[in-house]
């Protein structure tokens, strides 16, 4: 009997200590979780503070917070959460940013600030792309309806613009857009020429009165094909009709989006584009 109690206190110290590895495993698993959070903040410190920096300029333009989509990948729902006003001193250090980023966060803040000044708070949007940073000004602001001529009013929004770009190295392309509507125009017998002729006429604007070098430039018409929204109401159609300033950055996906254009969908009509750009990377005055 005693040697039959002393192994059941044997079996029950053995079974004891199979448990042991229990709390081991619990504090080893614990542990990692705390690693692996750490990591997650850690890789997103940046697009939380790009964020809160970006919720300050979408007022200034008085746009939904999706044209401040910086990372196009839905996270520009993010923005919503910054209580800050444009002006305010940014919390973080720009400089720690990728430099389209920085580039994208001062662009949109001085243009913000402008378009306050001038009454025209909602007719601009910057946005990003595969290819650049995108400033979209519509062609009410600029053309007469059927025409490529710039308005006088519209001379000062590009002064603006030019002042500001004008110190980056960047190459930039400027594609003019349509809706869908026949131009019903001899000047212009299709959207084509018309889209080509008011690009046409941003870029030697920009030549000829705010000296930007004709090798940075590009003029692009890119007809009706290319809408942002459908062309099913006449609103609608209006925000179709535009003018894109994109500038561009190196290792920017600008041949893939050239090339997607499918002619079959244009009817054969080839891409007419003017002014070669100069690749990004290259100074220029």
């Amino acid at each position: 009997m005693a040697g039959k109690r002393k192994g059941n206190h044997g079996g029950g110290h053995e079974e004891g200590g199979d448990e042991r590895w229990l709390l081991t495993y619990a504090d080893m698993i614990t542990l990692l979780m705390i690693f692996f959070i750490i990591l997650y903040s850690m890789a997103n410190t940046d697009l939380k503070k790009f964020a809160q920096v970006s919720a300050s300029i979408k007022k200034g333009f008085n746009v939904p917070t999706e044209k401040l989509d910086v990372f196009g990948d839905g996270t520009g729902s993010l923005l919503d959460q910054g209580g800050l006003s444009v002006g305010e001193p940014s919390p973080i250090l720009i400089q720690s940013l990728p430099q389209q980023q920085q580039d994208y966060i001062k662009l949109s803040q001085e243009l913000s600030k402008f378009t306050q000044e001038e009454g025209l708070s909602g007719k601009l949007s910057v946005n990003t792309s595969p290819q650049g940073i995108v400033i979209t000004l519509p062609a009410a602001l600029l053309f007469e309806p059927g025409s490529a001529s710039l308005q006088q009013n519209a001379k000062k929004v590009i002064d603006k613009i030019a002042e500001i770009l004008r110190p980056l190295p960047n190459a930039m392309r400027v594609e003019g857009h349509t809706d869908n509507m026949p131009t019903n125009s001899p000047l212009f017998p299709s959207n084509w020429e018309l889209s080509t002729a008011r690009a046409v006429s941003v870029v030697r604007y920009l030549i000829d009165y705010d000296h930007i070098a004709p090798r940075r430039l590009q003029a692009t018409g890119m007809g009706e094909f290319h809408p942002l929204v459908p062309n099913d109401t006449s609103s609608r159609r209006a925000m179709n009709r535009r003018a894109d300033i994109v500038v561009l950055y190196p290792g920017s996906d600008q041949e893939a989006s050239l090339s997607s254009l499918n002619l079959d969908d244009v009817l054969g009509q080839p891409q007419i584009s003017t002014v070669p750009a100069t690749p990004a990377s290259t100074p220029v005055p």
